[in-house]
């Protein structure tokens, strides 16, 4: 499967965050705490487009940064307990995925393992990215943007 080259401008975004290794599926209530609390978000950059960070390599217990959150114009009026988060511009690699989010965990697998090594593309050391925006809402679909050089 090939991806699509894209580049991401510098944005900011505001949510809640984690830090685990999803084993008891801690990342789904996050989002359902996030969702919750969205509506205090008061300087979201567009309505229904939100993010879901991966900060980190995993350590070698699994473990990794995630952060639910909104593109925002600014970091004012920030909500009592989110967190800020600065991605920085850069190209990255888009895949689509449009199946159960039970299987998400093997299509990463694969985009590792199988996909990106056979691209172009060397994987570059910045946040990865989830978008969640109306297609999500529809029929569960979402973007992943994988950084590259």
């Amino acid at each position: 499967m090939e991806g699509k080259i894209v580049v991401i401008e510098e944005f900011k975004a505001v949510g809640l965050t984690y830090f685990g290794n999803n084993s008891k599926g801690e990342i789904p209530s996050l989002w359902e705490a996030f969702n919750q609390r969205y509506k205090d978000i008061k300087q979201k950059h567009k309505s229904m487009l939100c993010y879901g960070i991966c900060d980190s390599e995993m350590d070698s217990e699994g473990r990794f940064h995630y952060i639910a959150c909104a593109k925002v114009d600014s970091f004012e009026a920030l909500p009592e307990g989110m967190v800020t988060k600065i991605v920085p511009k850069g190209n990255y690699l888009v895949y689509t995925y449009s199946a159960d989010l039970k299987d998400l965990g093997e299509f990463y697998s694969a985009l590792y393992s199988k996909w990106i090594p056979l691209s172009a593309y060397e994987i570059d050391f910045r946040p990865q990215l989830e978008l969640y925006d109306e297609r999500f809402m529809q029929n569960g679909e979402f973007d992943i943007y994988i950084p590259v050089k």
